[in-house]
Protein backbone atom coordinates (compact mmCIF):
# COMPACT_ATOMS: atom_id res chain seq x y z
CA UNK A 1 0.00 0.00 0.00
CA UNK A 2 0.84 3.62 -0.57
CA UNK A 3 1.13 5.72 2.38
CA UNK A 4 -1.98 7.65 1.64
CA UNK A 5 -3.89 4.45 1.06
CA UNK A 6 -2.61 3.25 4.56
CA UNK A 7 -4.02 6.59 5.97
CA UNK A 8 -7.24 5.41 4.31
CA UNK A 9 -7.16 2.09 5.41
CA UNK A 10 -6.42 3.47 9.81
CA UNK A 11 -9.14 5.61 8.93
CA UNK A 12 -11.96 3.24 7.50
CA UNK A 13 -10.45 1.05 10.31
CA UNK A 14 -11.03 3.97 12.55
CA UNK A 15 -14.56 3.95 11.36
CA UNK A 16 -15.68 0.22 11.63
CA UNK A 17 -14.72 0.13 15.13
CA UNK A 18 -16.88 3.34 15.93
CA UNK A 19 -20.08 1.66 13.96
CA UNK A 20 -19.79 4.25 11.40
CA UNK A 21 -18.93 2.09 8.75
CA UNK A 22 -20.09 -2.20 8.25
CA UNK A 23 -16.50 -3.28 7.33
CA UNK A 24 -13.98 -2.76 4.74
CA UNK A 25 -13.15 -3.69 1.25
CA UNK A 26 -9.32 -4.45 1.12
CA UNK A 27 -9.11 -4.27 -2.82
CA UNK A 28 -9.91 -0.54 -2.26
CA UNK A 29 -6.61 -0.34 -0.84
CA UNK A 30 -4.47 -2.40 -3.07
CA UNK A 31 -4.65 -5.61 -0.71
CA UNK A 32 -4.97 -8.55 -3.02
CA UNK A 33 -3.36 -11.55 -1.20
CA UNK A 34 -5.99 -13.57 -0.03
CA UNK A 35 -4.50 -14.13 3.21
CA UNK A 36 -4.30 -10.82 3.88
CA UNK A 37 -7.90 -10.30 2.72
CA UNK A 38 -9.01 -12.58 5.37
CA UNK A 39 -7.32 -11.32 8.54
CA UNK A 40 -8.50 -7.88 7.43
CA UNK A 41 -12.22 -8.80 6.93
CA UNK A 42 -11.70 -10.42 10.16
CA UNK A 43 -10.03 -7.90 12.02
CA UNK A 44 -12.45 -5.56 10.82
CA UNK A 45 -14.94 -7.01 13.01
CA UNK A 46 -15.03 -4.87 16.07
CA UNK A 47 -15.44 -7.86 18.69
CA UNK A 48 -12.83 -9.83 16.75
CA UNK A 49 -10.37 -7.23 16.88
CA UNK A 50 -11.04 -6.53 20.54
CA UNK A 51 -10.78 -10.07 21.58
CA UNK A 52 -7.51 -10.48 19.62
CA UNK A 53 -5.85 -7.34 21.55
CA UNK A 54 -6.98 -9.27 24.53
CA UNK A 55 -5.95 -12.40 24.49
CA UNK A 56 -2.73 -11.33 22.47
CA UNK A 57 -0.93 -11.01 25.99
CA UNK A 58 -1.70 -14.54 27.56
CA UNK A 59 -0.62 -15.57 23.83
CA UNK A 60 2.87 -13.74 24.52
CA UNK A 61 2.70 -14.92 28.13
CA UNK A 62 2.42 -18.48 26.93
CA UNK A 63 5.13 -18.14 24.20
CA UNK A 64 7.76 -16.27 27.26
CA UNK A 65 6.94 -19.49 29.17
CA UNK A 66 7.51 -22.00 26.48
CA UNK A 67 10.73 -20.73 25.32
CA UNK A 68 12.28 -19.75 28.70
CA UNK A 69 11.92 -16.16 28.20
CA UNK A 70 9.88 -15.45 31.53
CA UNK A 71 14.27 -14.79 33.39
CA UNK A 72 15.77 -16.29 36.05
CA UNK A 73 13.17 -15.89 38.53
CA UNK A 74 9.83 -17.21 36.18
CA UNK A 75 7.45 -17.33 39.15
CA UNK A 76 7.91 -14.18 40.06
CA UNK A 77 7.68 -12.65 36.06
CA UNK A 78 4.38 -14.80 35.65
CA UNK A 79 2.87 -12.70 38.88
CA UNK A 80 4.37 -9.61 37.68
CA UNK A 81 3.22 -10.02 34.49
CA UNK A 82 -0.47 -10.91 34.91
CA UNK A 83 -0.71 -8.31 37.92
CA UNK A 84 0.07 -5.39 35.51
CA UNK A 85 -2.11 -6.57 32.90
CA UNK A 86 -4.98 -7.36 35.47
CA UNK A 87 -4.61 -3.42 36.47
CA UNK A 88 -3.49 -2.40 32.72
CA UNK A 89 -7.30 -3.79 31.60
CA UNK A 90 -8.82 -2.28 34.60
CA UNK A 91 -8.00 1.48 33.52
CA UNK A 92 -8.62 0.48 30.17
CA UNK A 93 -12.16 -0.14 31.47
CA UNK A 94 -11.97 3.27 33.01
CA UNK A 95 -10.83 4.98 30.17
CA UNK A 96 -14.19 4.65 28.63
CA UNK A 97 -16.26 7.12 30.02
CA UNK A 98 -14.13 9.87 29.92
CA UNK A 99 -13.29 8.95 25.88
CA UNK A 100 -17.25 8.44 25.25
CA UNK A 101 -17.95 12.17 26.74
CA UNK A 102 -14.75 13.26 25.02
CA UNK A 103 -15.38 12.24 21.89
CA UNK A 104 -19.16 12.12 21.82
CA UNK A 105 -18.83 7.89 20.55
CA UNK A 106 -21.90 6.15 21.88
CA UNK A 107 -22.55 2.88 22.42
CA UNK A 108 -19.25 1.88 24.28
CA UNK A 109 -20.41 0.28 27.24
CA UNK A 110 -20.02 -3.13 26.04
CA UNK A 111 -16.36 -2.42 25.00
CA UNK A 112 -16.06 -1.41 28.96
CA UNK A 113 -17.78 -4.63 30.19
CA UNK A 114 -15.48 -6.76 28.22
CA UNK A 115 -12.21 -5.11 29.58
CA UNK A 116 -13.60 -5.07 32.70
CA UNK A 117 -14.23 -9.02 32.23
CA UNK A 118 -10.43 -9.18 30.80
CA UNK A 119 -9.27 -7.38 34.58
CA UNK A 120 -11.03 -10.49 35.82
CA UNK A 121 -9.10 -13.10 33.53
CA UNK A 122 -6.21 -12.20 34.18
CA UNK A 123 -6.55 -11.34 37.91
CA UNK A 124 -7.71 -14.79 38.01
CA UNK A 125 -4.45 -16.36 36.41
CA UNK A 126 -2.12 -14.36 38.80
CA UNK A 127 -4.17 -15.65 42.00
CA UNK A 128 -4.12 -19.47 40.69
CA UNK A 129 -0.48 -18.85 39.80
CA UNK A 130 0.17 -17.94 43.51
CA UNK A 131 -2.33 -20.40 44.77
CA UNK A 132 -0.64 -23.11 42.93
CA UNK A 133 2.88 -22.57 41.13
CA UNK A 134 3.93 -20.29 44.48
CA UNK A 135 2.57 -22.29 47.09
CA UNK A 136 1.37 -25.28 45.43
CA UNK A 137 -2.18 -25.64 47.37
CA UNK A 138 -1.08 -25.86 50.82
CA UNK A 139 -3.35 -24.25 52.37
CA UNK A 140 -2.08 -23.96 55.69
CA UNK A 141 1.23 -22.30 54.03
CA UNK A 142 -1.15 -19.67 52.39
CA UNK A 143 -3.18 -19.07 54.79
CA UNK A 144 0.12 -18.33 56.91
CA UNK A 145 1.54 -16.09 54.49
CA UNK A 146 -1.88 -14.09 54.09
CA UNK A 147 -1.82 -13.67 57.69
CA UNK A 148 1.50 -12.14 57.63
CA UNK A 149 1.89 -10.20 54.37
CA UNK A 150 0.47 -7.15 54.59
CA UNK A 151 0.69 -6.37 50.77
CA UNK A 152 -1.35 -9.38 49.68
CA UNK A 153 -4.30 -7.76 52.08
CA UNK A 154 -4.67 -5.28 49.09
CA UNK A 155 -4.00 -7.85 46.44
CA UNK A 156 -7.49 -10.13 47.89
CA UNK A 157 -9.66 -7.01 48.09
CA UNK A 158 -8.76 -5.76 44.36
CA UNK A 159 -9.75 -9.36 43.36
CA UNK A 160 -12.36 -9.65 45.43
CA UNK A 161 -14.05 -6.57 43.87
CA UNK A 162 -13.42 -7.44 40.39
CA UNK A 163 -15.09 -10.93 40.83
CA UNK A 164 -18.39 -9.18 42.30
CA UNK A 165 -18.17 -6.88 38.93
CA UNK A 166 -17.51 -9.93 36.76
CA UNK A 167 -20.17 -12.22 38.08
CA UNK A 168 -22.55 -8.70 38.02
CA UNK A 169 -22.00 -8.18 34.63
CA UNK A 170 -25.01 -9.97 32.72
CA UNK A 171 -27.84 -7.64 32.12
CA UNK A 172 -30.07 -10.15 34.46
CA UNK A 173 -27.81 -9.51 37.03
CA UNK A 174 -28.29 -5.36 36.41
CA UNK A 175 -32.02 -5.88 36.88
CA UNK A 176 -31.88 -7.95 40.12
CA UNK A 177 -29.56 -5.20 41.99
CA UNK A 178 -31.08 -2.21 40.24
CA UNK A 179 -29.61 1.27 41.72
CA UNK A 180 -27.13 -0.92 43.80
CA UNK A 181 -25.28 -2.01 40.71
CA UNK A 182 -23.90 1.19 39.91
CA UNK A 183 -23.04 1.48 43.36
CA UNK A 184 -21.04 -1.53 43.20
CA UNK A 185 -19.47 -0.84 40.19
CA UNK A 186 -17.92 2.51 41.63
CA UNK A 187 -16.01 -0.24 43.49
CA UNK A 188 -13.47 -0.11 40.33
CA UNK A 189 -11.87 2.78 41.86
CA UNK A 190 -10.75 1.78 44.86
CA UNK A 191 -10.12 -1.50 43.56
CA UNK A 192 -7.65 -0.25 41.06
CA UNK A 193 -6.28 1.80 43.99
CA UNK A 194 -5.65 -1.32 45.97
CA UNK A 195 -3.85 -3.11 43.14
CA UNK A 196 -1.12 -0.63 42.63
CA UNK A 197 -0.81 -1.03 46.41
CA UNK A 198 -0.36 -4.35 45.75
CA UNK A 199 2.07 -4.38 43.75
CA UNK A 200 4.39 -0.82 44.85
CA UNK A 201 4.60 -2.62 49.02
CA UNK A 202 6.71 -6.21 46.79
CA UNK A 203 8.68 -3.33 45.02
CA UNK A 204 12.34 -2.97 46.45
CA UNK A 205 13.70 -0.36 43.12
CA UNK A 206 12.26 1.40 40.72
CA UNK A 207 8.60 2.62 41.28
CA UNK A 208 8.23 4.94 37.93
CA UNK A 209 6.30 2.64 36.43
CA UNK A 210 3.52 2.19 38.99
CA UNK A 211 3.83 5.97 39.50
CA UNK A 212 3.00 6.64 36.08
CA UNK A 213 -0.55 4.24 36.56
CA UNK A 214 -1.06 5.84 39.92
CA UNK A 215 -1.21 9.22 37.95
CA UNK A 216 -3.30 8.00 34.94
CA UNK A 217 -5.88 6.58 37.78
CA UNK A 218 -5.74 9.88 39.59
CA UNK A 219 -6.40 11.68 36.66
CA UNK A 220 -9.22 9.24 35.78
CA UNK A 221 -10.75 9.70 39.21
CA UNK A 222 -10.46 13.37 38.97
CA UNK A 223 -12.17 13.26 35.67
CA UNK A 224 -14.74 11.19 37.81
CA UNK A 225 -15.42 14.41 40.57
CA UNK A 226 -15.70 16.61 38.17
CA UNK A 227 -18.13 15.08 35.83
CA UNK A 228 -20.28 14.51 39.47
CA UNK A 229 -19.68 18.31 40.15
CA UNK A 230 -21.02 19.11 36.81
CA UNK A 231 -24.08 17.06 36.80
CA UNK A 232 -24.89 18.59 40.00
CA UNK A 233 -24.89 22.02 39.40
CA UNK A 234 -27.15 21.24 36.53
CA UNK A 235 -29.92 19.53 38.95
CA UNK A 236 -29.62 22.73 41.21
CA UNK A 237 -30.56 24.48 38.06
CA UNK A 238 -33.27 22.65 37.18
CA UNK A 239 -34.98 22.09 40.22
CA UNK A 240 -37.38 24.78 40.15
CA UNK A 241 -37.15 27.28 43.35
CA UNK A 242 -39.95 28.37 46.04
CA UNK A 243 -41.02 31.19 45.47
CA UNK A 244 -40.56 33.74 48.70
CA UNK A 245 -42.04 36.72 50.10
CA UNK A 246 -39.63 39.08 48.45
CA UNK A 247 -40.61 37.72 44.85
CA UNK A 248 -44.00 38.83 45.24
Amino acid sequence: MTLQQTVDFISAFVRVIRKEQKTIDPLDFGITSPHWVFLVHKLADTWTFLCVISFWPLVWLLLLMLFDGLGPNPIGEFHLYTGIWTLRFLLVSLCITPIQTLTQWRGMASYRQMFGLMAFFYGTLHVYGYLSIDQGWMWTAIVRDVIETSYIWYGIFGFVVVFLLAITTPKFAKKMMGKSWKKLHRWVYPASVAVILHWVMQLKGNLAEPFLYGVLLLMLLLFRVAAWWKNRKLMRLMIPRRPTVLDD
